[in-house]
């Protein structure tokens, strides 16, 4: 809207700092970056506010765009960004961001507080430390140096004013010199006569003054923005619309036309006339496959993993990795494709894993080119391949997988190894090898994030070799490795507690089958039903709203392991009594992987490749379902040779299971459940470790 600031008064113009950059009134068309101040001046702290922008938003150049992401930064929590292509609203061909964002603290007021701390920073640390202990904000220097790629106590050397070479040397603060001495200001400088006229210390010390304002100018910058990026608690949620014209549609819902009498949005309805689209549900709106749900979750802070359906087209990041810290000119651009950095945030000092370790590439072998011996070839997989008969690394040696499906995993061993399809970590002694190995493990997901290359995802010793480590004093490391070596016994004990109960349980049933005189069919001691529905899509709006469970038959090992009723439910209206199962039920699959099996103990539904088993009076359902358990090897070798393996009610009729007194039967269930208990206890042991590794790590660095 070209001239758009001429309507307003100066008065009015005046209320918006965004009018200082912007030098003529009656050309001035940047409407967009107003409503980002305007926002700003409206919502009170907690605020709410989407606003749909040309996506040329987040990375113009020029001072007024410049300015507009400061405000961005400075007072919003960016919840979320939607790209949305040039097919989104039609004719105008724009492409469009929304802005989903929340206004941060006003009292008191986040920016201003930061603001106030950074310039304290750049005062020097050692003048201000009754501060530093006050706020203890200045692990972010330290997060920042790290994100940079600079160690701390070099950074802190620009903080007081004395760049040391480290620093300078840096690729970043190279190029900031270039650009210095290439600057009209510095080589109109060196030629005036008064300047040549200085002793060349004299010149010398000024030049380095200036040097020293231009890049403290530019870190103070970065440094603050950097913080306030820092600052909101979760991720960016970014949505990007694909670019493919069909794709673009069944992303949207709809397409434009121009076809004559047929001009406009043309929406893409299901069979029952409900719109179809991945962005909502409009039968329902909590709908955890659709991308609004994704986007209020973030809002709420209970983001989890995103849906499969919707991995192509969203994903998070943090706001810190948007931004491009590494150009001189540093206008606070905004990237939706975000560059995979690795960063480690500690109150020690952090250097590169490379110049504080020893980092070296496996040498490939084959298993045709092995010869026989006892010595394990760790190659792509998360155990070894195979045995060879001499070693090329010592005892206690890291490894990370270097390529395939599991590059990037992080695993240690005590014996010596060959060192196959993989890079190996050692440190100057074994101490300081298994503090390296618990560091690389409590980071194992930002690890897997170093791969790259599509067909065949490389993890390089090079990138292992840039990653940041805390450096920390003897007793710190010895405290960590003894306090991580703890964590790592308990795992190792629930693990071997766990195979000794499920051997237990296996041979508890295998001795209730051989040693029971009571045997008796299937069709004897229960009424056996089919469940009565198809699989239907998890779309389809008769699946929400209805009052039961609708299982399938993976759900039936899923209710083994944590009896949660699966998520999809069938409408109630019309539904006869015949297709409702009330427990108790004994469920056992009848195709796909036969012979699973579960206890129902809630009503619901389920599919007709499911079984029901209904026990008789004097069958305990639990006992029922344990004595199923020992038939699943059996039914799946006497199920006929199709394309897709099944089995019907005719075939588990005459199958014979024990049948004690009930009694009997519950002092038998009594003693497997209190086996399962201790499996629960150690399976809960074991998903707790890497968050008791975490809390380790925090607590130390």
């Amino acid at each position: 809207v070209r001239g758009f600031l001429e309507t307003l008064s100066e008065e009015q113009r005046a209320a918006y700092s965004l009018t200082d950059t912007i030098d003529k009134l009656d050309s001035a068309n940047s409407i967009e970056t107003f409503f980002i101040e305007r926002a700003k001046q409206l919502l009170k702290a907690g605020g709410v506010a989407t606003l749909i922008l040309p996506s040329s938003i987040l990375s113009n150049g020029g001072n007024t765009y410049t300015k507009t992401r400061e405000i961005l930064l400075q007072y919003f929590d960016i919840v979320a960004i939607a790209e949305f292509g040039s097919g989104t609203f039609g004719k105008t061909g724009t492409n469009t961001v929304t802005l989903f964002m929340r206004r941060k603290q006003t009292a008191p007021d986040t920016a201003e507080h930061y603001r106030e701390r950074v310039e304290e920073w750049f005062k020097g640390c050692a003048n201000n430390k009754c501060k530093q202990v006050i706020y203890k904000d200045g692990h972010l220097i330290g997060q920042y140096a790290a994100h940079i790629g600079v160690a701390v106590p070099d950074y802190q050397t620009l903080l007081s004013g004395h760049p040391n070479d480290a620093l300078l040397s840096h690729e970043t603060f190279a190029q900031y010199r270039k650009t210095f001495e290439a600057s009209s200001e510095i080589v109109n400088l060196k030629q005036k006569m008064g300047f040549k006229a200085k002793l060349q210390v004299e010149r010398e010390t000024e030049l380095a003054m200036r040097f020293l304002a231009f890049v403290q100018a530019i870190e103070r910058d970065k440094l603050y923005h950097f913080v306030m990026a820092s600052d909101q608690p979760n991720p960016v949620l970014i949505i990007r619309s694909p670019n493919d014209t069909k794709a673009q549609k069944l992303f949207l819902g709809y397409e434009w036309s121009s076809a004559k009498g047929n001009e406009g949005i043309q929406i893409s309805k299901d069979a029952n006339g409900h719109h179809r689209t991945l962005l909502y549900d409009e039968t329902n709106r909590d709908n955890a496959d659709k991308i609004n749900r994704c986007v209020f979750d973030n809002f709420n802070g209970t983001l989890a993993d995103i849906p499969d359906a919707l991995s192509a087209f969203v994903g998070t990041a943090r706001l810190v990795d948007m931004l491009d810290f590494s150009r001189v000119t540093f206008e606070k651009q905004v990237a939706l494709k975000v560059k995979k950095a690795i960063a480690i945030h500690s109150k020690w000092a952090l250097s590169k894993l490379g110049e504080i370790a020893e980092i070296k590439k496996g040498k490939s072998i084959t298993q045709k080119d092995i010869l026989p011996g006892t010595i394990k070839v760790v190659a792509g997989g998360l155990d070894f391949a195979y045995l060879h008969n001499q070693a090329n690394r010592p005892k206690n040696t890291i490894t990370v997988s270097a390529s395939g499906a599991s590059a990037g995993y992080v695993n240690f061993w005590r014996e010596e190894i060959f060192a196959s399809d993989c890079s190996t970590v050692r440190g100057i002694n074994d101490e300081q090898t298994f503090y390296y190995f618990h560091v690389l493990q409590s980071r194992q997901e930002e690890i897997y994030q170093l791969a790259r290359g599509a067909a065949q995802p490389h993890v390089y010793a090079n990138d292992l070799a840039q990653l940041f480590i805390p450096v920390v004093d003897a007793a710190t490391q010895k405290s960590i490795v003894a306090e991580c070596e703890s964590v790592d016994s308990e795992v190792a004990a629930a693990q071997a507690s766990i195979a000794a109960a499920e051997q237990c349980i296996v041979a508890s049933i295998e001795k209730q089958q051989r040693s029971s005189t009571n045997k008796k069919s299937l069709q004897e001691i229960c009424e056996i039903k089919r469940g009565r529905f198809t699989y239907r899509p998890r779309n389809e709006p008769r699946f929400f709203g209805g009052a039961y469970p609708f299982i399938q038959t993976g759900d039936v090992v899923r209710a083994v392991a944590s009896k949660v009723p699966y998520t999809q439910t069938l409408n109630e209206e019309g539904m006869a009594v015949s297709k409702l199962f009330h427990p108790p039920v004994v469920l056992v699959t009848i195709a796909a992987n036969i012979g699973d099996t579960a206890v129902l103990d809630y009503p619901a539904c389920f599919t007709d490749s499911v079984v029901g088993l209904i026990p008789s009076a004097g069958i305990s359902a639990r006992f029922l379902e344990l004595m199923m358990r020992a038939q699943k090897k059996h039914l799946n070798e006497i199920a006929p040779q199709m394309a897709q393996k099944n089995i019907n009610i005719e075939i588990l009729k005459p199958i014979k299971v024990p049948v004690p007194p009930l009694a009997e039967q519950q002092r038998f269930v009594a003693e497997v459940e209190t086996l399962e208990h201790a499996i629960t206890e150690a399976q809960a042991l074991i998903a707790a470790a890497p968050t008791k590794k975490q809390a380790v790590m925090q607590r130390y660095l």
